[in-house]
């Protein structure tokens, strides 16, 4: 991880608006790669997958509990990425892993959408 990213977090952390700062915290939960770190260029594609998720959990039902959830969250991104991929032909750089206990602590103390 860079040395930088403290500087980094600070700075969004000053500058960024509330729906920036929601989606920094959420971020680690469905953020994850695949074999790699993120790099810059991986956070700016979840950067601009937000809306495309955004709306996709407005569209994607789901059941109660965390199994349910898991699954609709799955189902979330899948669909955000297959839509944004459609528009800008922009993909996904490796297969996107669920962090289980950011998932968990964001599930129970920050609320999914």
């Amino acid at each position: 991880m860079s040395d930088d990213l403290p500087n980094a977090l600070q700075f969004l952390d000053a500058a960024a608006d509330d729906e920036v700062r929601s989606f920094l915290r959420r971020l680690p939960m469905v953020g994850g790669n695949d074999g790699d770190k993120i790099t810059l260029s991986d956070l700016i594609y979840e950067m601009r997958l937000l809306p495309f998720v955004m709306d996709a959990w407005q569209n994607t039902s789901g059941n109660p509990g965390v199994p349910g959830r898991l699954k609709q969250l799955s189902l979330v991104y899948q669909t955000a990425e297959a839509n944004m991929q459609k528009l800008t032909g922009e993909k996904r750089r490796l297969k996107r892993l669920i962090d289980m206990p950011s998932f968990l602590d964001v599930y129970a103390n920050v609320g999914l959408p």
